[in-house]
C-alpha cells in the first residue's frame, strides 16, 4: 500500500503502534505540540542531529529498509555515547516520496526501534512530510551525561595516548563490496557488510571510560579516523602521531584491499562509519584503564598513536621514517 492511500494521520498512528510507549512518566511523547523530557539532577541534556539523504548517505538498493532505521537512529547515538552520555529520547522526521509504500516506512522504524529498545531509549516525537525525492531521513537524539563525566574533543594534551575501541576499516570495506560488487569469502563479506549496515554505538564502553577519569578527550569515529584525529587536535591545539605499526585494521579490509589493489591503511584512516570511540588517555592512568577495559569488555583497548605539540598529524612508518597524513576521505561540499 501507498502512503497516498493510507494518508499521514493512519500513518502517524500505526507508527506508534508500532512503537509503543513514547514517554517516560510524568514526560509528553508524541501526541502533542512538543515533547516534554527532562534530565536527571546534576546531569547535562546531550542533544544531537543527522541528515541523511538517499544518494548521499545510503542507497536504497544496498539494505534493507530495517537496516536503513537501524542506522539511522545508531550512528546518533553513537554521538552521545562519544561525549560519555547515555541516550533517552529520539525524534524522528522523514521526508517522504510519494512512491514509498507504507510497508517501507513501517520496516523503517522497525529498525529503529530495534536500536531504541536495545539502549532503553524512547521515540519521543518526530515529522513526516512529503517529498518530490529523494528519501531524506532526520534524526535527533537526546541524551544526559553527569556533569563532571563529560567527555569533550578539547581535552587532549601532548603526552597522551591515542587508542580506539575496535579494529577500523570494516565498514569502509563493506562498502566497496556493495559498489564494486567484489567476490570475498562469504565470512568476511557478511562480516563487512554487517559493520556498514549496523554499526555498534560504543554506549557502554563509553560510560566506562568516562567514569574512570582517565581519558582526556573522546569522538567517535564517523568521518574516518585521520579526519576525526584532527577534530581532536584542532579543538586541543595540538598535533599527533601514528605509528603504522600498531594501527589497528579489521581483516576484512585488509581482504578487500587486497582484491582492489588497495592500501588497507587507506581504509582504516580514512575509510570512515566505523563508529568506534577514539579517546585520547593521560599517560599515568593507561596501563591500569586498558587492564581493567580488558577484563570488563573482554577485548583490548586498542592503543596507535599519542598527541604531540607540533601540529599536523604524523606517520611513523614501520621502518621508522616520517610522513605527515591529510585526510582523503569523503567530504561534504567538496567540488570535483
Amino acid at each position: 500500500m501507498q502512503i497516498a492511500d493510507l494518508g499521514e494521520r493512519a500513518l502517524i498512528k500505526k507508527i506508534v503502534e508500532l512503537l509503543g510507549h513514547c514517554a517516560a512518566p510524568g514526560e509528553v511523547g508524541i501526541g502533542d505540540d512538543a515533547a516534554l523530557v527532562k534530565p536527571g539532577e546534576g546531569m547535562w541534556l546531550l542533544t544531537t542531529k543527522d541528515l541523511l539523504v538517499e544518494g548521499v548517505h545510503f542507497l536504497l538498493s544496498a539494505g534493507s529498509a530495517v537496516d536503513l532505521g537501524y542506522k539511522s537512529l545508531a550512528v546518533n547515538v553513537s554521538d552521545i555515547a562519544a561525549m560519555g552520555g547515555v541516550p533517552r529520547h529520539a525524534f524522528i522526521g522523514l521526508a517522504i516520496p510519494s512512491a514509498t509504500t507504507v510497508e517501507f516506512i513501517l520496516d523503517f522504524y522497525r529498525g529503529v526501534k530495534e536500536v531504541a529498545d536495545k539502549y532503553g531509549m524512547l521515540i519521543s516525537g518526530g515529522d513526516t512530510v512529503a517529498s518530490p525525492g529523494p528519501l531524506v531521513v532526520s534524526v535527533t537524539v537526546q541524551g544526559e551525561v553527569k556533569r563532571e563525566n563529560v567527555l569533550l574533543r578539547s581535552g587532549a594534551s601532548p603526552g597522551d595516548i591515542l587508542c580506539v575501541t575496535g579494529p577500523l576499516g570494516a565498514s569502509a570495506a563493506g562498502l566497496a563490496i556493495i559498489l564494486h560488487q567484489l567476490e570475498c569469502p562469504e565470512d568476511l563479506r557478511s562480516e563487512a557488510l554487517l559493520f556498514h549496515a549496523r554499526p555498534t554505538p560504543r554506549v557502554v564502553e563509553a560510560a566506562y571510560l568516562a567514569e574512570s577519569g582517565g581519558v582526556s578527550a573522546a569522538l567517535d569515529i564517523s568521518d574516518g579516523l585521520l579526519k576525526d584525529l584532527e577534530e581532536i587536535c584542532e579543538a586541543s591545539g595540538c598535533g599527533a602521531v601514528i605509528y603504522e605499526e600498531q594501527l589497528p585494521i579489521h581483516r576484512a579490509a585488509r581482504a578487500v584491499a587486497a582484491l582492489q589493489g588497495s592500501s588497507p591503511r587507506q581504509l582504516a584512516l580514512s575509510g570512515g562509519e566505523d563508529y568506534e570511540l577514539l579517546i585520547s588517555v593521560r599517560p599515568s592512568q593507561y596501563d591500569l584503564l586498558a587492564q581493567e577495559y580488558v577484563s570488563r569488555f573482554a577485548t583490548e583497548l586498542h592503543a596507535f598513536g599519542k598527541i604531540c605539540e607540533e601540529s599536523g598529524i604524523w606517520l611513523i612508518k614501520e621502518e621508522g621514517k616520517r610522513e605527515k597524513l591529510s585526510f582523503t576521505g569523503f567530504q561534504h561540499f567538496r567540488s570535483g
